[in-house]
């Protein structure tokens, strides 16, 4: 081949002149225009096949489209919330307070002489809990004592004397006065050095004590460092809570309600509404509402921290699911289905029962509401609402 090339000065055969050269070419230009051929009926052949394709399904495509556009979902009614299944309560926090519960000071300055009640121990009303020595108490006494026997025997000196008309009648009159001041003056001295013993104000536990022997003790209550024990009635507790002022009107006097302690939230307590403030507290707009809870056993101790379940009348409130929920910018919004479109509809919700929520307005109870709408749903959008599947039937039924 390459001694051709030299032969022919380098030129390939086709491309020489004469009759043979020249057939070979026509034979190459041939078979070119041969190939071009069959490529080109092959794509005609693929377009033909591509597009009689499309003719033929446009009608399935079409409704597949249709069916795209459109949003299946599956849909439920708000249920009255007497009638769902849900107890409407409401939980507020409290601590535990014994019926009777005071702290105990003493009447008169003096010094502890003898305490008889520690932490824990029992009394009863009027028993002797501390004795007080108090020196100066006793010195007016001993003064006032003096004074009204002095008195007294004055008075019954002038009194014969007046009986013999050898007084006139203001000087026994006089006489008389002071008798009586200085009786009274005994019996208030008297009183006060009643005071030296500190007795129990009713039946109860004491629940601290802040004295000892020889402390100084101040008379009334001027602190809480003065007070010289604590004492609280065991055997009934109370609790107050505060509850909304949009709830005030839903509790009932003598109702029977559930508390819960942290440390066993599944044991509840019955215990009983005994009386409500009958007014709104105007700064924080809560209604006061006094608990009482049975502890005859004395399984409850004051000063612990409780949660109180108050059943509440939930009128004509609806409840629905709350996975049927949207929420936007402008708050909670449910999606109904109205002629076979979506309409956004916002709402009104109330106590959260956490698989359902309740509605206090925007739907009612013929509305279709959907489950799981997604976000991007809009009112006007078409939509189908699916039949759920049966549940599967249980083996033996």
């Amino acid at each position: 081949m390459t001694e051709q090339r030299h032969a022919h000065n380098g030129l390939p055969e086709f491309h020489l002149h004469g009759p043979d050269n020249d057939q070979s070419k026509s034979k190459v230009l041939r078979v070119t225009r041969n190939i071009t051929i069959v490529i080109v009926l092959l794509m005609i052949f693929g377009l033909g096949k591509t597009l009689f394709s499309r003719w033929s399904y446009g009608d399935v495509l079409a409704a597949r489209a249709e069916q795209n556009v459109l949003l299946h979902v599956l849909v439920t009614k708000p249920a009255p919330a007497g009638k769902s299944g849900t107890t409407a309560k409401v939980v507020l926090p409290g601590t535990l307070l014994g019926i009777n519960e005071a702290q105990i000071y003493s009447r008169v300055n003096g010094y502890v002489k003898q305490w008889f009640k520690d932490i824990g121990d029992t009394a009863k009303k009027g028993e002797t809990l501390a004795v007080l020595d108090i020196p100066e108490v006793n010195k007016q006494v001993e003064e006032a004592t003096a004074n009204f026997e002095l008195a007294k025997t004055v008075y019954q000196r002038w009194k014969r004397l007046r009986e013999q008309d050898a007084v006139s009648q203001q000087e026994l009159d006089e006489k008389t006065g002071i008798y009586k001041q200085t009786e009274a003056v005994l019996k208030r001295l008297r009183d006060q050095q009643s005071f030296g013993t500190v007795v129990a104000p009713f039946d109860g536990t004491v629940t601290r004590r802040n004295i000892n022997v020889g402390d100084l003790v101040n008379a009334g209550n001027t602190g809480t460092a003065q007070a010289m024990f604590s004492m609280a009635h065991l055997d009934k507790l109370h609790v107050y809570v505060y509850l909304p002022q949009d709830r005030a009107s839903q509790v009932r006097v003598g109702e029977e309600i559930d508390i819960f302690q942290t440390n066993a939230p599944d044991k509840p307590i019955k215990a009983r509404i005994a009386r409500t403030a009958g007014a709104i507290d105007t700064n924080t707009r809560t209604l006061q509402v006094d608990i009482e809870v049975p502890n005859a056993n004395h399984a409850l101790m004051p000063g612990a921290y409780i949660e109180a379940a108050l059943k509440i009348d939930s009128g004509n409130t609806l409840i629905v699911p709350t996975n049927a929920l949207i929420f936007g910018a402008g708050g909670p919004y449910v999606a109904v289905v109205v002629d076979g479109k979506a309409e956004k509809k916002k709402v009104s919700l109330g106590i959260d029962y956490g698989m359902s929520v309740e509605v206090r307005s925007g739907v009612t109870a013929n509305d279709e509401v959907i489950l799981n709408p997604p976000d991007s749903i809009v009112s006007g959008q078409a939509v189908v609402i699916e039949t759920p599947p049966a549940p599967p039937a249980k083996r033996g039924s």
